[in-house]
């Protein structure tokens, strides 16, 4: 089998090394010359767990990099991974990559080939998008053309594992496109799932997200409320757990990364009539208030920013379990851009990152060590689980009691520094209580 995939980043890379390394002959094309440049030194332009091993193998055997399908080269299937972000302030999902992606299969696309869509997207969009372009490029009736809605799932930290061992979810305009994506899936993982329309392939994987979203935003806003009543709220969550195999709230903490800050945007863009779109956008605004709550924790801690006051950002990456160097969508980039706007003076540390895209940023100095950043610093923000926090050690520089110096662990993880009674620590549980 050989297939086509457009768009190779961190969906579509992983998933054609992990094709590749089942006996798939992949071709995929990008336009990123620093994700080219990445893969002609076999490696990947991001931090995934095993990746670069399986690229050193398959590189230029079973895996190519190409501007362009080779037009002499007939092709079973080509599958779209390219984003979808959000555009304006209204946060509509923006299928232009999309439809740029379908636009460059002009040329090579005869209409007998299949097309897989991997991207998330709103319902109806593989059906009243894709299906009439590809009739328009290839001058075919649309019943007489292929497509799949096959979503990706897979969580970053994991997605090596998780592609040959998670269930995929397959679905087709009609049974022959069924069949040739289930026949493709089935060579990386035993595992699949067909469904019964494009449209509830769409929905699984917005589902997906948007569940997780939703119950991260109770254990959110149960820890904000238990704060009124003077009460811990990681504290109260731990303990209505613990034990109790009926109850298994969500801590609280940041929401983010480039999945779950729009899926539930994705999913309510065309759910204008449908009183669910309350409910699911409530718990999407309650998770995305914890990045200004930060803000203003900081303010009332040490005063308006004067263009003098230090504060040391760590974990920058949106996640840090399991460990990510994606920076997309992270809640703590939001945080440190409105505290420069606000007039903080910022020292960056992540453990993950690729120290040039912090730089890139133009958020503030970065370090590569953490006791480095601290020096100087009033404040400390913890704001990611990664769980090199726990090993943190009372040094100098993370104790600086002349300037009553403070650490905003969020994740409450610092477990290190957590009993040392001369280090001010406090976390999401417990930064409302006075």
């Amino acid at each position: 089998m050989r297939i086509g995939i457009l768009g190779l980043g961190y969906v579509g890379l992983t998933l054609a090394i992990a094709a590749s390394d089942k006996g798939i002959e992949v071709y995929g094309t990008e336009i990123n010359p620093h994700i080219k440049q990445c893969l002609s030194e076999n490696k990947a332009h991001f931090f995934e767990p095993g990746l670069n091993a399986i690229i050193r193998k398959v590189n230029n055997k079973n895996f190519f990099c190409v501007n362009s399908f080779p037009q002499n080269l007939k092709f079973d299937a080509f599958i779209i991974t390219v984003g979808t972000p959000l555009k304006n302030n209204k946060k509509q999902p923006d299928f232009e990559y999309i439809r740029t992606a379908l636009k460059s299969l002009k040329g090579i696309y005869s209409g007998n080939e299949l097309i897989i869509l991997r991207s998330t997207v709103s319902v109806g969009t593989t059906r009243n998008i894709v299906l009439p372009y590809l009739a328009e490029i290839s001058g075919c009736p649309e019943d007489d053309l292929l497509v799949s809605m096959c979503p990706e799932r897979t969580v970053e930290g994991k997605a090596v594992e998780e592609l040959t061992h998670l269930p995929q979810i397959i679905s087709g305009n009609n049974e022959t496109a069924l069949n040739i994506a289930q026949n493709l899936f089935r060579k990386i993982t035993p595992y699949v799932i067909p469904v019964d329309s494009l449209e509830e392939a769409e929905l699984v994987k917005l589902y997906c997200n948007t569940y997780r979203d939703m119950t991260f935003a109770i254990g959110n806003a149960f820890c904000r409320a238990a704060q009124m009543f003077g009460v811990n709220g990681m504290d109260v969550i731990k303990h209505a757990n613990q034990g109790y195999s009926r109850s298994n709230i969500c801590l609280p903490g940041f929401v983010a990364g480039p999945c779950l800050e729009k899926d539930a945007y994705i999913l309510t863009n065309n759910m204008e009539n449908c009183p669910s779109k309350e409910f699911i956008m409530f718990g999407r605004k309650f998770n995305e208030s914890l990045e200004n709550m930060v803000v203003e924790w900081v303010e009332k801690k040490i005063g308006s920013g004067d263009g003098k006051k230090i504060v040391a950002l760590s974990g920058l990456t949106f996640k840090g379990i399991p460990e990510t160097s994606d920076l997309r969508g992270s809640s703590s980039i939001y945080i440190a851009r409105k505290l420069k706007q606000l007039g903080y003076v910022l020292h960056l540390h992540d453990f993950v990152a690729i120290p040039e895209e912090i730089t890139a940023l133009n958020l503030g100095t970065y370090f590569e060590s953490l006791y480095n950043a601290c020096d100087q610093a009033l404040l400390l923000l913890v704001l990611n689980n990664n769980r090199k926090y726990a090993d943190i050690e009372k040094k100098p520089e993370i104790l600086n009691s002349k300037n009553n110096f403070s650490i905003l662990d969020t994740w409450d993880i610092c477990t290190n520094l957590k009993n040392e009674t001369d280090i001010n620590i406090y976390t999401l549980g417990n930064m409302y209580i006075d």
